[in-house]
């Protein structure tokens, strides 16, 4: 069974929130609920017991699939079921897809409303240290706090070579619509990395830079912040609530992926600290990400 940090604090109208973390299973977010609403797709638990994906989990220190030489071997595969899984339903030839940080065990410490983890390179887990499996040395630290504000979360990497991290959270959709709003530049990046330009789009303003992208649709797009590079606020309302996302990073190496499968029952909002999470370009970077229920 996973070991669970229970947070615990109470909106600024009194509901109660919650946030449910298993930081020894890659400090995954299994739910945050504000009162009876719950943000955190539950349908996507197949997801997070197959490979660690699904629910909340985490990006870093590497986005989505590495290159084949860029993967490590890993000596002992037995010790990881998720890779025999992952390679004969998918295919998938990276075993430790969007990097270790969803999958290895962390250290940390918690409080009623706070909880703090680190993730190091020299660390091991089942007997193979977590370089060896990521390709590289690194430290990685995770700080989330609930309070009436809601959820915030810190999270950053130090590296031997360019990296990044990011929130990968499935955030559920009970009517299968709504829609994502925020300010963004004229462009996003497409599924391959391509920059594409928004203007003819129905669903953004190029007078105003309002992306209000419908959330009944499949979609994978990396989108930047506007007319502030630093200073994020997204909008997710799913009919039946909704879902503010403020972020602030530190310089313009950062962006937003908006992820949802043509028939998925979730929509994915993440934050990344990187311009294009498929060529990051820093070796010291994070993330501050405030998630509020309204």
């Amino acid at each position: 069974m996973d070991e669970l940090v229970i947070l615990k604090a109470k909106a600024t109208d009194g509901t109660p929130l919650e946030a449910v973390f298993a930081p020894k299973r890659g400090m995954n977010l299994l739910s945050y609920k504000k009162g009876d609403i719950e943000v955190i797709d539950p349908s996507t638990r197949t997801l997070y017991d197959e490979r660690s994906a699904g629910l909340g989990s985490l990006i870093g220190p590497h986005f989505h699939r590495r290159r084949y030489n860029a993967i490590s071997y890993i000596p002992n595969e037995e010790a990881f079921p998720h890779i025999k899984r992952v390679l004969e339903k998918s295919g998938e030839i990276d075993p430790f897809s969007h990097g270790i940080s969803r999958y290895a065990p962390w250290n940390f410490q918690a409080a009623a409303d706070e909880i703090k983890g680190v993730l190091k390179g020299s660390d091991s887990w089942n007997g193979v240290s977590l370089k060896e499996i990521e390709g590289q040395n690194f430290t990685m630290n995770f700080e989330a706090k609930l309070s009436a504000e809601g959820l915030n979360i810190k999270l950053s990497v130090v590296s031997d070579t360019d990296s990044l991290v990011g929130l990968h959270y499935y955030y559920h959709l009970p009517e299968n619509n709504g829609f994502v709003k925020s300010k963004v530049k004229s462009y996003f990046l497409n599924e391959n990395g391509a920059r594409v330009l928004l203007d003819e789009k129905p669903w953004f303003n190029k007078t105003t830079h309002e992306l209000r992208f419908p959330a009944n649709q499949g979609v994978d797009m990396a989108f930047h912040s506007y007319p502030d590079p630093l200073n994020t606020e997204i909008l997710l309302d799913a009919l039946k609530w909704k879902l503010t996302i403020k972020t602030h990073s530190l310089n313009e190496e950062n962006s937003w992926q908006l992820y949802r499968p043509e028939k998925g029952s979730f929509i994915c909002i993440e934050p990344i600290s990187a311009q294009d999470p498929r060529h990051p370009n820093l070796t010291v970077s994070s993330i501050d990400v405030l998630l509020t229920i309204q």
